[in-house]
């Protein structure tokens, strides 16, 4: 452990004796250090290039069963003892009107210390080849000519460092890293627009751009774009379809996943009382993990200090289990699973998702084409919205026809919806091919990295198109 790191944790230590003494009955304390490069290029223009670097704490005390927070932008030591006063304060302000008290269940206390691994940390790059990258990527969609109405493409990079201690002991030390690039165009003719959009990123490095992966990035979403121009709708209703790994991903994080995280089961959500029973095929597992490491979500322990393990929420069409923190753990008579996030350091650990995919059965995609008679093969996401009762619409990049097990013609402007028990529930057939890769940033009052995917797989789903 570096010096400074001893340093800071030695006087985090301090603090939250400081805590129990001016009465909370736990302390947590969680400093950041955060640095990112975003570069934001539209239609040939650099229109950002910024760097920014923040360092602060958040701090948390327990008293009277009553939560309080506060957080500052500096780790010295008058304004941690101040912040831990503040956090104190509205504890105890809001105490009286709990309807239940703050438990915490009972969690093992580590100290360690976890770092991400890259062949090239982004901060070790010039920001010269990092804005070459941005600009070769706008070239090569630019290159199609006047059939490309607009473009962007978006490099952002981020270092982090976090430093958790809390009162029962814990002392946990994570440094990582995420690198993302997204290329979107839109390409028009006759009066017909056709958007495209694509992003890599997680926890990598500037590797992650090898072997020209940013140009092939940029001709996939033009080549998509253009080739959908001339795809008309598809008739609409409800009807067997194929879903790529990403649109699968999708479903499973926004539909469903979010039904699972305990502080909404609590508060009431489709979930709610279901436990134990079966909600979807016999066919269709679904986990939140940690991991992989390479993941937008790696989260080897959690905001309060959980090391996190991986949740098996639906095993075999039963649901098993709940994403939890320390306090939903305890309303629940359940173990947490290291699933408190937080955005930064600005904000409170509330449960989030991880890295939550659907796993993999026995089908070759290939062979679940060539076994659906009719239907849809449907590729990529556009966006969308859930809610708690499971019901959701999203958009879809790119669709085909199915007729006798062959891809016929393509459809643009599909959009898939229903109720995300109803669609697991329809599943009969799940592909070999788990990708886990598909980066995004999940709201929740605060954001928060997350990752997902799955195999490829056959069920029944509303697709929207002409009437």
């Amino acid at each position: 452990m570096q010096t400074n790191e001893l340093d800071i944790v030695d006087l985090l230590h301090r603090v939250v004796e400081k805590g129990l003494k001016f009465g909370a009955e736990y302390v947590d304390i969680r400093v950041e250090n955060l640095a990112g490069t975003n570069m934001y290029m539209h239609k040939g223009v650099m229109e950002a290039s910024t760097y920014a670097r923040r360092q602060g704490a958040g701090i948390r005390c327990l008293v009277d069963g009553s939560w309080g927070f506060a957080a500052v932008d500096t780790v010295k030591e008058d304004a941690l003892l101040e912040a831990v006063k503040a956090s104190l304060k509205m504890a105890r302000s809001s105490a009286p009107a709990r309807r239940r008290r703050v438990k915490l269940a009972e969690t093992k206390v580590y100290r360690d210390k976890v770092e991400a691994v890259a062949k090239i940390k982004p901060s070790d790059v010039d920001p010269q080849d990092k804005v070459k990258l941005v600009a070769e990527a706008d070239e090569n969609i630019r290159s199609y000519g006047d059939i490309i109405r607009d473009n962007r493409v978006i490099y952002s990079d981020t270092l982090f460092k976090k430093i958790f201690v809390s009162s029962e002991g814990a002392e946990v030390i994570i440094e990582g890293f995420r690198t993302y690039l997204r290329v979107a165009a839109v390409a028009g003719e006759a009066g017909t627009l056709s958007p495209a959009y694509e992003a890599v990123g997680g926890v990598k490095g500037f590797e992650l751009f090898e072997g020209e992966r940013h140009i092939e990035l940029a001709k996939t979403v033009a080549e998509r774009a253009i080739r959908l121009l001339k795809a008309s709708l598809p008739k609409g209703g409800l009807s067997t379809v194929v879903l790529d790994n990403k649109l699968l991903g999708l479903i499973v994080h926004e539909a469903f996943g979010h039904t699972a995280e305990a502080d909404l089961v609590i508060s009431g959500d489709m979930l709610t009382g279901k436990m134990g029973e079966s909600i979807a095929s016999e066919l269709v597992t679904i986990v939140d993990d940690p991991g992989p490491a390479y993941a937008n979500g790696w989260t080897p322990y959690d905001d309060e200090g959980v090391k996190a393990r991986k949740v098996v929420i639906v095993e075999k069409g039963v649901l098993r289990e709940f994403m939890q923190s320390r306090e939903t753990a305890a309303i629940l008579g359940m173990e947490p699973t290291g699933n408190a996030r937080a955005q930064d350091y600005r904000f409170a650990p509330i449960v989030r998702m991880r890295n939550t995919y659907m796993l993999p059965g026995d089908w070759n995609p290939e062979e679940i084409i060539a076994e659906t008679k009719e239907g849809y093969y449907l590729k990529g996401t556009l966006g969308g919205q859930a809610d708690a009762n499971g019901e959701f619409m999203f958009g879809v990049q790119e669709a085909w026809r199915i007729e006798n097990g062959e891809l016929k013609e393509p459809y643009r402007g599909v959009t898939v919806s229903g109720n995300a028990i109803n669609v697991l529930k329809s599943v009969d057939a799940v592909g070999k091919d788990l990708k886990i890769g598909f980066p995004g940033t999940c709201g929740k009052g605060q954001m928060a990295p997350v990752d997902g995917g799955g195999p490829h797989i056959r069920c029944k789903i509303i697709v929207g198109g002409r009437r």
